[in-house]
């Protein structure tokens, strides 16, 4: 078709008219698909950072959790040092106590021996 044909003839305008229009729905239909995707797209991943965002959450309240867990752990560990050590404290004092005594108690026997040896003799 030559334009000078379409001018001058209403039919071949009309014709061209209707390519026209079925031209640019056909690009319209075409991109219709492609922008439900990107809307899908965008829905998901606001659904993946809704969901990452959640599972972010869970895992500082578990950190925060194991944290309290581990202090209180140590707390109790210090404790039970602090208890064995005043333990082995007293340990050592009952074992100076045991020494002096076992002394005291060998000088006694000595005493009594020398006593009975003077009492034997006389």
């Amino acid at each position: 078709m030559d334009m000078g044909d379409i001018a001058g003839n209403p039919i071949a305008q009309l014709a061209a008219l209707v390519l026209s229009i079925a031209g640019g729905y056909r690009v319209w239909r075409s991109q219709q698909p492609t922008e439900a995707k990107e809307r899908a797209d965008s829905e998901g991943q606001i659904a993946a950072l809704a969901t990452w965002q959640a599972l972010l959450e869970g895992e500082r309240a578990a950190r925060v959790k194991a944290e309290e867990r581990a202090d209180k752990f140590a707390a109790e560990r210090n404790q039970a040092m602090q208890e064995l050590w005043e333990m082995k404290g007293q340990l050592k004092a009952m074992n100076e106590t045991l020494t002096a005594q076992t002394l005291e108690l060998g000088s006694l026997r000595d005493l009594v021996r020398q006593l009975k040896d003077q009492r034997n003799e006389q």
